[in-house]
């Protein structure tokens, strides 16, 4: 589903050549039907972003072979470059995975102010996990007062954006790692936070769980979404609710409903 993120007419369909092997299989999953087509045509009209798609996630190479064997034949130029922009407009959130600097000046980074995580508990010298960091925007908003952030990031091109933004920053006490919050590559216990922004989702249950097995007895699960724009009359995440979590809400400079979650771990 396209989030608005980005003017897909304006990104070569070589960008797909950027995704790492975690995103090409999140596109294999999605659920539009009109996606598969779609792409299968601009697979057609592109052979080496269907060659580098069946190599770097081989697991999903009968799929795309799959796909591009559907493809209707004779396309022209124009109808393969119109399935290119559906296809690079619907995977705008990954686009801007593989374009750090763009996603920095989305709504709910670039309006969000660091007061809404650092109020809902003391960082001061805990030691910290942030899943799904993305460009870091509260991993760098919790490492001046904690002991250690762990920045967990399945996404290549992320981590070495904030590994190249912690230099800047001269922070000692960051470290960046791959995982996602299915699979935290951590012992039971091992934070006093964790936290996390727009991850949970898939599975509350499980990741839940998951987050909650890595958090010590006393220790705090935290989500803080960014800001955006979108109106929710419905109120907070009912899901959340359910697995118990308290929440926070505010109005975004773009009139968007935003909630915060957390929950300690008794």
């Amino acid at each position: 589903m396209s989030l608005g993120w980005i003017d897909a007419t304006k990104f070569s369909f070589y960008t797909l050549l950027l995704f790492d092997r975690y995103i090409v299989r999140s596109i294999a999953g999605n659920k539009n039907p009109e996606f598969n087509p779609k792409l299968a045509i601009a697979l057609s009209g592109n052979p080496s972003v269907f060659w580098y798609l069946v190599n770097k996630c081989p697991e999903y190479a009968v799929h795309y072979r799959h796909l591009l064997e559907s493809a209707p034949v004779n396309c022209s130029p124009e109808e393969i470059r119109d399935c290119e922009v559906f296809v690079l407009n619907e995977l705008d959130w990954a686009v801007v995975y593989v374009y750090p600097e763009l996603m920095e000046e989305l709504h709910y980074i670039k309006d969000w102010d660091e007061k809404r995580l650092l109020s809902i508990t003391d960082f001061t010298g805990k030691t910290v996990l942030d899943i799904g960091a993305g460009t870091g925007r509260l991993t760098f908003a919790a490492a001046p007062l904690a002991k250690y952030v762990y920045a967990s990031e399945p996404v290549d091109r992320l981590r070495e954006y904030m590994r190249e933004k912690q230099h800047r920053l001269n922070l000692k006490n960051v470290y960046i790692i791959d995982g996602t919050v299915e699979s935290i590559p951590f012992p039971d216990e091992s934070f006093d936070i964790v936290m996390s922004g727009h991850v949970f989702g898939d599975n509350y249950g499980a990741e839940w769980q998951e987050m909650r097995r890595a958090t010590k007895h006393g220790g705090w699960v935290i989500d803080c979404q960014g800001d955006d724009r979108y109106k929710h009359p419905e109120g907070p995440n009912k899901e959340m609710l359910l697995l118990g979590f308290e929440y926070g809400h505010h109005v975004s400079k773009t009139g968007g409903d935003v909630y915060r979650y957390w929950k300690q771990k008794k």
